[in-house]
C-alpha cells in the first residue's frame, strides 16, 4: 500500500512540473544536443574533411532526410530553392529557419549542423536561397530577397505542422545580418532570433573593408549601386539594406534576440554586434561608444566590462565566454575567438523561447 501511495504521489507531483514549469522549461528537458567536435563550431567544421565535399552532397551524406525544394515567388514567377526537412510527424513543431551566409547561397554546407539539429528534435527546417551570394542589387536584404524569406514561412506553414509561437530565425555573418532585419521589419512573426557575428550597418562596414583583400567592399558597392559615400544614392541604398534602419524598431516587441561575436573577429569588427545589441536593450544597459570602438580597435574587453563567465555550451566546444549581458528581451555575448559560431549554444537558447514567454524570462 506504501508503495502505491508513494507512486501516485510522484506521479501527481510530475503532472504539477509539467503544467506549471515556465514556458520552454518542457522543451529544455526533451532537446538532443548536435553530437561530434566537427559539428560544435563553424570554424572546426570549415576545416573539416566536409569542405572537399561539393554541397548538396555534404547534406546527402550527413542528413539525407534534408531534401532540396522549389518555392514559387510572391514577387515574380520564378522558383526559388531551399532546403527543407519535415518529419510528418501528427505534432505541431517549431520551424527552424536559417539564413547562409554572405557569399554562400543555399547549399551551404556550414549549416548542417542545423539541419542535424532539426531531425534529432523533429523540428521543422528550412534553408532558403534568398537570391544566394551577396554580390549584387537582387541579394544581399534586398526587398526581393526578404520577400523570398516571406515565402519560405509560408511554404513551411502550408506543407508542415507548424507551432506558430515557435518560429525560429538564425543566421550568421550575413545571414545574420538579414536575420536581424527580419527581426527588426517583422517582429511579431519570431519566438526567437539568434544572429552569430553579425554585419550591422553595410556603409560602416564597407569602411572598414574598402582596403582588404577579400572582396567584400566591392560586393557592397556592386549591391548598392556604387561606393556609399555620404549624401549619394548609394548610401541611402546602404541603409535600406542594413539592420541599423530597422533593428530598433523591435525593441519592446517582445521578441527574444541573441546576439553574439568573437572579440578577435577580424572580418567584422565586433562593435557591429554590439550595436545590434544596443538597439534592443534599455537605455542604462547599452555598451558606449567609447567601449564599442575600444573593442574594434584592442580587440580586447575594456578593465571595466572585463570578469568571470560562465556558459556550460561554450565551455563544451572549448570557447570561453569572455563577457555577458542581457537587457529586455535582447542578450549579447562576447567570447574568445573570431568569426566563428556554437551551434547547440544558439540552438539550445532557441528551444526556450516561446512567443508567450512571460515579460523578463
Amino acid at each position: 500500500m506504501r508503495k502505491s501511495f508513494v507512486f501516485l504521489t510522484t506521479i501527481f507531483i510530475l503532472i504539477g512540473l509539467a503544467l506549471f514549469l515556465p514556458d520552454g522549461e518542457e522543451e529544455k528537458q526533451k532537446v538532443t544536443l548536435v553530437k561530434g567536435r566537427e559539428y560544435e563550431t563553424f570554424s572546426r567544421l570549415a576545416k573539416s574533411p566536409l569542405k572537399k565535399i561539393p554541397d548538396l552532397r555534404a547534406w546527402k551524406k550527413i542528413v539525407p532526410e534534408v531534401t532540396t525544394i522549389a518555392i514559387k515567388s510572391s514577387t515574380g514567377q520564378t522558383n526559388q530553392p531551399a532546403l527543407f526537412y519535415d518529419s510528418g510527424s501528427a505534432r505541431k513543431k517549431p520551424l527552424l529557419l536559417v539564413l547562409h551566409s554572405w557569399s554562400e547561397d543555399y547549399r551551404q554546407y556550414f549549416s548542417i549542423p542545423y539541419g542535424i539539429w532539426a531531425v534529432k528534435n523533429d523540428w521543422v527546417f528550412m534553408h532558403p536561397d534568398y537570391r544566394g551570394a551577396f554580390t549584387n542589387p537582387e541579394a544581399t536584404a534586398s526587398e526581393t530577397a526578404l520577400r523570398d524569406i516571406l515565402d519560405a514561412v509560408e511554404y513551411a506553414k502550408k506543407n508542415a505542422r507548424i507551432d506558430e509561437s515557435r518560429i525560429y530565425i538564425a543566421g550568421f555573418s550575413g545571414g545574420a545580418m538579414a536575420t536581424l532585419i527580419m527581426v527588426g521589419r517583422y517582429p511579431e512573426l519570431w519566438a526567437g532570433a539568434v544572429a552569430w557575428v553579425p554585419v550591422y550597418d553595410l556603409t560602416e562596414w564597407y569602411t572598414t573593408t574598402r582596403n582588404a583583400r577579400h572582396g567584400y567592399a566591392r560586393q557592397i558597392a556592386n549591391s548598392c549601386g556604387g561606393t556609399p559615400l555620404p549624401g549619394t544614392k548609394a548610401a541611402r541604398e546602404c541603409r535600406k539594406r542594413s539592420p541599423s534602419t530597422y533593428l530598433k524598431h523591435a525593441r519592446g516587441k517582445n521578441v527574444p534576440v541573441y546576439i553574439a561575436v568573437g572579440i578577435d573577429d577580424r572580418f567584422v569588427p565586433p562593435g557591429h554586434a554590439i550595436m545590434a545589441f544596443n538597439d534592443l536593450a534599455a537605455e542604462e544597459d547599452r555598451i558606449s561608444r567609447a567601449d564599442i570602438e575600444y573593442i574594434n580597435a584592442r580587440h580586447q574587453l575594456p578593465p571595466r566590462l572585463s570578469g568571470e563567465y560562465s556558459d556550460t555550451l561554450y565551455a563544451d566546444a572549448g570557447v570561453k565566454l569572455l563577457f555577458e549581458r542581457e537587457s529586455a528581451h535582447a542578450v549579447l555575448k562576447i567570447f574568445e575567438g573570431g568569426h566563428d559560431v556554437i551551434y547547440n549554444a544558439g540552438l539550445y537558447w532557441l528551444s526556450t523561447r516561446r512567443k508567450s514567454a512571460p515579460a523578463g524570462w
